[in-house]
């Protein structure tokens, strides 16, 4: 056993005192290495098991945000789904096919004759000239399986509106956009203002790219595209639109 030595009277005092058995000096106990906690020292287990339970906590707890996190991106997920399969506020499609004005021979009449003719429809006429289009049998609306069963145009001061239902295993889907339409040199240069799918807005930026649920009708409409292309302008006013041909 280690001996603490007085540095007044030597006397030989044991490693526990603090001061000298015979004179009482302080004794000097710097020089006594740190006793080693003995193993099995309950204050040690204690520390080490707190240890793994707050290490063990901080990983339930992590595990516990992810899958709330999942849980809260699938009910978004879910939510928006059911969003887009609800149809939108839209008048009802055109059944009237009696008085459909033949848009697309008027178009190449003016621009054969050359005199710089503008052509005037409503809505109801457009509507009516594109449902009668689409009923014929060979038109592209009613081919594959994922057909075309009503468009619906509709004009605002400057703009276009094209809304489409499609069907899909017997359940219709429907889809529209707006745009800015001016003719460049013989193209139709078209920019997306506005976009949706069911009843859930689309941003213009990413609607352009779900475009692909319109191209059926821009199929079944492209030689009144092709008509539309060779004109002058194209003007849209409230509720109308008007063509005009080239000189």
């Amino acid at each position: 056993m280690t001996k603490l030595i007085c540095p007044d009277c030597q006397y030989e005092n044991e490693s526990e005192r603090i001061y000298c058995h015979s004179c009482g000096a302080r004794l000097d106990r710097s020089k006594l290495a740190p006793a080693a906690a003995p193993q099995g020292d309950p204050d040690v287990k204690t520390r080490e098991h707190l240890r793994k339970i707050l290490k063990g906590g901080q990983g339930n707890a992590r595990r516990a945000a992810l899958k709330l996190a999942k849980v809260v991106l699938g009910a978004l997920g879910a939510a928006a789904l059911i969003v887009m399969a609800l149809p939108p506020d839209l008048p009802p499609p055109t059944k009237n096919y009696t008085f459909a004005p033949m848009i697309n021979m008027d178009m190449v009449s003016a621009t054969s004759s050359h005199q710089g003719a503008s052509l005037v429809y409503n809505e109801e006429q457009v509507n009516s000239y594109i449902a009668s289009n689409l009923r014929r049998k060979d038109s592209p609306a009613n081919q594959g399986y994922f057909p075309l069963r009503h468009v619906l145009v509709r004009f605002e001061e400057g703009e276009c509106g094209i809304n489409a239902e499609r069907q899909l295993l017997g359940y219709s889907i429907y889809s529209g956009s707006s745009y800015r339409v001016k003719i460049d040199n013989g193209k139709i240069v078209s920019t997306t203002t506005s976009g949706y799918i069911g009843r859930m807005s689309i941003h213009p930026a990413v609607m352009k790219y779900a475009d692909i649920l319109l191209a059926k009708a821009w199929d079944s409409l492209a030689r009144e595209r092709n008509s539309v292309a060779k004109l002058a302008s194209i003007e849209f006013h409230p509720q109308s639109v008007t063509l005009v041909a080239a000189r």
